[in-house]
Formats: structure tokens, C-alpha cells, sequence
């Protein structure tokens, strides 16, 4: 294959040429001319590739990288592909680093580390994104009051700064993705199956109490406290399975040796709770997502067991942040603690 990089021809195939050259050569190679095509290298696909690397299966790396596993494959086999070199051996449910893999992972690496670096530096010389908080959060920011205490932060912080509130509220899965790819600086989740909790620096806010919410004519609705026993027998409506909500109450119901399945699955607790008011099933979700004003014909009943879930301001302990974000921080930190 002949290609073209710097206005320089260059044979991969051509015979005498050493192992160190033709890597050399792949790693510089960002443009690639094959079949018509043109493809190019990104940064997300060494991402995944040294998190494979990090934990030494692709499932693994995708649960980390918060990508299925059938994607990740892909964008490795592509890059494969672009470079024209196995980069893992695969033997079963194991893969292991070739011997140009292992070369490559040095430079891939140093190629994110000079990315990072490079986007801190010009951060500095950007004015929109030097006043910009890049924040990401879970469904919760009507429901928690979240945007009332930006508005709080914004009417305080300097007169002659026009704050800029970049917002993105998703399922946790992806704002986990987000904030490790860069594309957010902070982030309100859930943090009780939370992973590598060392790589995070954690602003407690809030202790969620789970509930169970039903409509005002369920058998259930007159009792002082059910347990979940009581809740066998009815149909059980929760968030989806990207939700940390949905791991919380099942395995709440497997702990007490209960088998349970779910009549209906939602990405959005406020279409789960219009489901709950012409539905007779029943939900468990923490009361601060229980708005009985704009759903009156729900209600809520205490849980016999203690069943909660902690939220939390987050970031990353190695991502540099711009003034403005660093400011937030410390203000969150000062007023927005606990609850």
C-alpha cells in the first residue's frame, strides 16, 4: 500500500526497512488515501484503545469508557484497519498487546497527554470559554432547585463577566462519558455504584429517600409504610437500566431474596409518574423526583426498609479547570453541601 504524508511516498511493504521505521511511520500517519477513501485516525479511538490496554478486556474497557462492547470493537477493529497492523492478539476472552501494540501504546498516550495539554493552553486564551461552566447532570435540575443556585451563582459572581452556562443533563451513562472525554467539566450524579472513586474529587449534596409512589387508588396508597414483600403481587414500572435508580431498587429487592421483574421501563421519571396516574402499577423512586403538584392523582408511601441514594457534585481530580468552573466549585462547596 502506497501512502502520502508531509508530500513524502512511502512503501509500507518495501523490504529492508526495520520494525522502528515502519511504526514510526503508522504513528505519524494520520492522513490515509486507501480505496478512494479517505479516513482519519481520531482521538476517541485511542481512548478506547488504552483503556483495553488500562484493563486488559474490551468489556471491560467499554463498562469504563461507558461505550457498548460491540462498539468498541469496532472502533478498534478500524483503527486496525487505518493502520494496516494488529495491535492485540485475541486468544478466547483474553487479548494481549502485539509487539507494534506495545509501541504504539507509548505513543498513544503521549498523543492524549499533548492533546490535554494543548486544549488547557488555548483555554487561557479563549475569552467564550474561559467564562463557560461546561456542566453535565442527571434528570434532577427542575426537580432539585439546580437551576434557581446557578441563577444564584450567576447574579453574584463579577458584574463585568457574562457567565456562560454550557448545560447538559442526559442519563448517567452518558454524562460519565462526557466528562471523561472532556466534553464537561463537572458533574451532578449518583455516585452509589460508582467506579474508581479515587480519580474523583466529590461535593456531597444530597441523600435521596426512596419511596413508593402509586396512584391515590391503589390498595396500597391507605397504608402507613409498606415493606418490599408488600410489593410483590403488583406490576412495577421503573427508569430503564442505564438508570443507577433501576440498579439501586433491584438489587434492593435481591438482597431481601425477592425475584422481581418490571412491567414497563422509562428514561424519564416525569413519564413514568404520568404512566403511574391512569396505571395500577407501582414505582419506587426518591421522593425529591416526587412532584405532587403536577401529578395529584399519585401518591407516596414510606418504605418499611431504608432504601436511599447519595448524590454529588464530581469532577475529574486531573482536569484542569478554567476560572470561572474552579470559582463554581468553591461556591457549590460552600453553599450546596450535604442536605
Amino acid at each position: 500500500r502506497i501512502c502520502v504524508y508531509s508530500k513524502i511516498e512511502y512503501n509500507l511493504n518495501e523490504e529492508g526497512k526495520d520494525f522502528k521505521t515502519n511504526l514510526i511511520f503508522l504513528l505519524y500517519r494520520v492522513l490515509i488515501c486507501t480505496e478512494g477513501r479517505i479516513e482519519f485516525m481520531n482521538l476517541n479511538q485511542l481512548k478506547y484503545f488504552l483503556a483495553i490496554v488500562k484493563t486488559g478486556s474490551f468489556s471491560n474497557a467499554a463498562d469504563d469508557m461507558y461505550i457498548s462492547q460491540s462498539s468498541m470493537s469496532k472502533q478498534i477493529k478500524a483503527l486496525e484497519t487505518e493502520l494496516g497492523v494488529d495491535l492485540f492478539k485475541r486468544e478466547h476472552s483474553k487479548v494481549y498487546l502485539t509487539e507494534i501494540g506495545a509501541e504504539f501504546a507509548k505513543y498513544a498516550e503521549m498523543t492524549i497527554k499533548q492533546h490535554n495539554d494543548m486544549l488547557l493552553y488555548l483555554d487561557e486564551f479563549a475569552t467564550k470559554k474561559s467564562n463557560t461552566i461546561r456542566f453535565g447532570s442527571i434528570p434532577v435540575v427542575s426537580s432539585y432547585g439546580i437551576s434557581a443556585q446557578i441563577a444564584q451563582f450567576t447574579t453574584n459572581y463579577k458584574p463585568d463577566v457574562n457567565v456562560v452556562i454550557d448545560m447538559h443533563e442526559t442519563n448517567q451513562q452518558e454524562v460519565m462519558k462526557e466528562l471523561f472525554d472532556g466534553a464537561i467539566d463537572i458533574a451532578l450524579i449518583r455516585t452509589d455504584y460508582l467506579d474508581e472513586v479515587d480519580v474523583f474529587d466529590c461535593i456531597p449534596y444530597k441523600k435521596d429517600i426512596f419511596v413508593l409512589v402509586c396512584n391515590q387508588n391503589h390498595p396500597l396508597s391507605t397504608k402507613e409504610a409498606v415493606s418490599l414483600n408488600d410489593l410483590i403481587k403488583y406490576p412495577l414500572s421503573l427508569l430503564d437500566t442505564s438508570s443507577v435508580i433501576y440498579t439501586i431498587v433491584m438489587k434492593a429487592f435481591e438482597r431481601h431474596g425477592i425475584e422481581k421483574k418490571t412491567k414497563c421501563l422509562t428514561t424519564r421519571h416525569k413519564i413514568l409518574m404520568e404512566i403511574l396516574q391512569t396505571a395500577p402499577n407501582i414505582s419506587l423512586l426518591p421522593l425529591s423526583l416526587v412532584d405532587l403538584t403536577l401529578f395529584p392523582h399519585l401518591c407516596t408511601v414510606p418504605l418499611v426498609e431504608e432504601l436511599t441514594s447519595d448524590v454529588a457534585l464530581i469532577k475529574l481530580k486531573k482536569r484542569r479547570l478554567n476560572k470561572i468552573t474552579k470559582d463554581f466549585w468553591i461556591y457549590w462547596q460552600k453553599y450546596f453541601q450535604m442536605q
